[in-house]
């Protein structure tokens, strides 16, 4: 299993190479989790843009690892590595963008809503398979699905395990984009080229003031406050200045 890594021009592409299912073993979960806290620890990086290689985004969890974790009572632990691992991806203070393709089941389906911008080719095959298998899903994606998509769609993916394609995955607010399959990846690298074009400064704040709104009630302050130090900034600037002298600014990104 490989989870590869590279970092150009402010852009961290990682790409989950698993085949041919890109199966969630307890390897790749921790994997997973500890690049996304090294990421997030570069200053270097202003966008994580994720991929997965070959047919599919990711097909949940490897079933051969449920006989090692139920005859060792090992349960407790898969839930909390499951859910450090998306919360390494949601608390990274970059925007993170993800390429969704073929069968994004089980805990493929958890790992692409930890995202903040999900991109989905056509060929998207996506749901929540666990209540087969007498579980639900426990990598910290039951409750992420509830923050974008509500109760009514939860109840319905969840207890039934019925797959969705990519048109109802945009409907519910899964999917954010759909694109052809051959332009997954270009359009993910074109998306994450734009993000990374702004004041990094700018786009870790907007991150910042999202998440608050959605852990906290304090938007009105806290949002106020954010917005104020941003026009506190010399990007803020050089954005003005470039608007009005009709060029590209020159972002310091400080």
């Amino acid at each position: 299993m490989k989870l590869e890594v590279l970092i150009k021009s402010g852009i961290a592409h990682v790409e989950l190479n698993n085949p041919p299912f890109n199966l969630l073993t307890n390897t790749v979960k921790h994997k997973v989790k500890e690049a996304f806290r090294v990421l997030s620890a570069n200053r270097n990086v202003r966008v994580i843009l994720f991929t997965a290689a070959g047919e599919h985004f990711c097909c949940g969890a490897d079933l051969k690892e449920f006989s090692a974790r139920i005859n060792n009572n090992k349960a407790k632990e898969a839930w909390i590595e499951g859910h450090e691992m998306l919360q390494a991806i949601m608390d990274a203070p970059q925007p993170t963008i993800v390429c969704v393709k073929g069968n994004t089941l089980g805990g493929g389906a958890e790992l692409a809503t930890a995202f903040d911008i999900r991109i989905f080719a056509e060929d998207v095959a996506f749901g929540y398979p666990e209540v087969s298998r007498t579980v639900f899903p426990g990598n910290g994606g039951f409750e992420r699905f509830l923050q974008l998509s509500g109760e009514a769609n939860a109840a319905y993916l969840f207890l039934t395990g019925e797959k969705i394609l990519a048109a109802d995955a945009l409907r519910i607010g899964i999917a954010n984009k759909i694109v052809e399959k051959n332009q997954l990846e270009i359009e993910g690298k074109k998306m994450a080229d734009l993000v990374a074009s702004y004041s990094n400064k700018t786009i870790r704040t907007i991150k910042k003031v999202i998440k608050g709104c959605r852990q906290k009630d304090l938007f009105f302050k806290e949002g106020m406050n954010h917005f104020d130090a941003l026009h506190q900034t010399e990007d803020i600037v050089e954005s003005i200045n470039a608007f009005f002298e009709k060029r590209d600014p020159r972002y310091q990104h400080k």
